[in-house]
């Protein structure tokens, strides 16, 4: 099969292990037109020996390039905004079952129409999932919306920690949420600015957060959640993206016990029953699709 258009790769510098250049979108027709969809990218090269090899990229080198022996290699397009235009990351991993958690290298904020990303996953036979979405931003438009299956606010950090945690665990485990740290239950936008006194620096706020959240949760949370600081007006909010994992995500109580949680009605709450447990692990590890198929939820 004939295909009309392909990713160009401009190769500016070549290393032993390493590949930098500009990546483009090459139309073939009805005439040539490069679309510049990544400067100054770089890849590892059996990454980069892959895509030639799936016949999906070109190369324009100051001398021909000779790919090494093929690798064994999964590519995986996390969708961030799906329209007429997609925009996209690339991720690389060396094993398709470890994709969501191993991936190691990537090309990020890519975008191409709807219709030519579906032939790139189809000719790559990557696997695509919507990493960011649900993600909001923004304080004022959450607290617009109000708490529900995506959203949920917390006063402070320091007498909310609990709770915290149990929120964390419970995106982890149902689906992407974001946490917002200086916004009462009603939506009022408060701010965390005496914690942000309390530690004199934000940086070293943000770090006591992000610390406590690793300690208090197991296994390590891959991908990690993004903590921002926002600034609406005077007040600084704390906003916490949390993307939903693959690995069932307990949280650790005062005690250090395990506990698992969930989504449900637009809380957070934790789940006691084995059998309801076991249902989250398999769903996590075998995705809610082939669960069902296999009758296991």
């Amino acid at each position: 099969m004939r295909h009309f258009c392909t990713f160009l790769a401009v190769v500016k510098k070549l290393e032993e292990h390493t590949v930098h250049f500009d990546f483009y979108h090459l139309s073939k027709q009805p005439q040539p037109v490069r679309q510049l969809l990544k400067a100054n990218a770089w890849l590892p090269r059996h990454y980069f020996d892959y895509l030639l090899y799936s016949g999906v990229l070109e190369v324009d080198s100051g001398q021909p390039y000779v790919p090494a022996p093929a690798q064994p290699a999964a590519i995986g397009m996390n969708i961030r905004s799906l329209g007429s235009t997609v925009v996209f990351d690339m991720c690389f991993s060396p094993q398709t079952y470890k994709l969501w958690q191993k991936a190691n290298a990537f090309l990020d904020d890519l975008s191409l129409a709807a219709d030519v990303f579906e032939e790139y996953v189809y000719r790559l036979g990557a696997i695509s999932r919507f990493r960011h979405l649900g993600r909001v931003d923004d304080p004022v438009v959450a607290a617009q919306l109000g708490e529900n299956d995506m959203i949920e606010f917390k006063r402070d950090f320091l007498l909310s920690k609990g709770g915290i945690i149990k929120s964390v665990v419970a995106f982890a485990n149902s689906n992407n949420g974001n946490l917002f740290l200086g916004i009462s239950d009603e939506g009022e936008i408060i701010g965390v600015n005496h914690e942000l006194k309390q530690y004199g620096d934000p940086d070293k706020y943000l770090l006591a957060i992000t610390q406590y959240i690793q300690d208090k949760t197991t296994p390590f949370l891959s991908p990690f959640p993004k903590i921002s600081l926002k600034k609406v007006q005077d007040k600084y909010v704390v906003a916490i993206f949390v993307e939903v994992g693959s690995e069932l995500v307990c949280g650790l109580d005062k005690n250090g016990d395990k506990y698992v949680a969930i989504r449900t009605n637009n809380r957070s709450v934790i789940v006691k029953d084995p059998h309801q447990i076991g249902e989250i692990y398999v769903k996590r590890k075998l995705g809610s699709e082939i669960s069902r198929r296999l009758g296991l939820l």
